[in-house]
C-alpha cells in the first residue's frame, strides 16, 4: 500500500470551481500524474 505524506500549503480559500474547465482538467491530470510517479517510485 502507498503511504506517502504530502504537504499542501494554501494561501487564501481555494475554490476549484473558479477555474475554467481546462484549468480544472490540467490540475487533476497533474495531481494524478504525480500520484502515479510516487506509486512507481515506491515499487
Amino acid at each position: 500500500m502507498l503511504n506517502t505524506k504530502l504537504d499542501v500549503v494554501v494561501v487564501g480559500t481555494p475554490d476549484i470551481t473558479k477555474l475554467s474547465d481546462s484549468e480544472q482538467r490540467t490540475l487533476f491530470e497533474t495531481l494524478y500524474a504525480r500520484v502515479l510517479e510516487l506509486a512507481k517510485k515506491t515499487d
